[in-house]
């Protein structure tokens, strides 16, 4: 349930792709730490309509070695940004119970989100909301929110960092906290790395995280 270093609401220019994959490795208060890396593929089909793919594989845990859930979806541009208003998006995700036995809740679950972006002088800001209907053992949903603040900034050409906050209500609640320093090598490649630690009663008590986003523009 945790949003991780994404959930932006802008998209690739129409035509585009952005791939994101990256690495992490979670500590839990107690039990084997989960290893795994994950691949995340947008593509904009029309000015206001991306699509998105997800998975995340392969999953590490004492041992184990198995497949994790993938999600597909949409995204929907409600507003524009403007001097005034951010830049909001409607998503809407479905995860495909493809997970190894131990991996994931073997269940398709539902999540809606409402995205918003904002440039504020050098500071780029994301808001989140984002509720999720997980499907229980005895059929029923449960349902889950995870709100999240987020801010990008540049200290340099080149060098910048990103900051986002979050909590959910899954479980008993919890929250957290993720910084990731992050490198331009050009204007359509970044590379990234960093830490999370969770608040609460936490899923896991601290992780990293490292990888990077290539963004593909058509050809004029």
């Amino acid at each position: 349930m945790r949003p991780g270093v994404v959930g932006i609401a802008g998209t690739p220019p129409v035509g585009g792709t952005l791939v994101v994959m990256g690495y992490s490795f979670e500590e839990p208060p107690a039990g084997a730490h989960l290893q795994g890396l994950s691949t995340l593929y947008e593509y904009t089909v029309q000015t206001r309509v991306s699509m998105f793919f997800s998975a995340t594989e392969p999953l590490a845990r004492a041992g184990h070695v198995g497949l994790g859930d993938t999600s597909v979806g949409i995204k929907y541009r409600l507003a524009p940004e403007n001097r005034r208003r951010p830049l909001i998006t409607a998503a809407y995700y479905l995860k495909t119970p493809t997970a190894t036995a131990g991996f994931g809740s073997g269940f398709y679950d539902h999540k809606v989100a409402l995205l918003a972006d904002k440039n504020i002088g050098v500071t780029r800001w994301t808001g989140n909301f984002a509720t999720a209907w997980c499907r229980q053992k005895n059929g029923d949903f449960k349902t889950y929110y995870t709100p999240s603040l987020a801010y990008l900034t540049r200290f340099s050409a080149r060098w910048g960092g990103t900051l986002q906050a979050y909590w959910t209500t899954t479980g008993k609640g919890y929250g957290g906290i993720v910084a990731a320093p992050l490198f331009q090598v050009k204007n359509s490649f970044n590379v990234f790395a960093g830490g999370m630690r969770n608040v609460g009663r936490p899923g896991c008590q601290y992780g990293v995280v490292a990888g990077f986003n290539y963004l593909h523009r058509p050809k004029a």
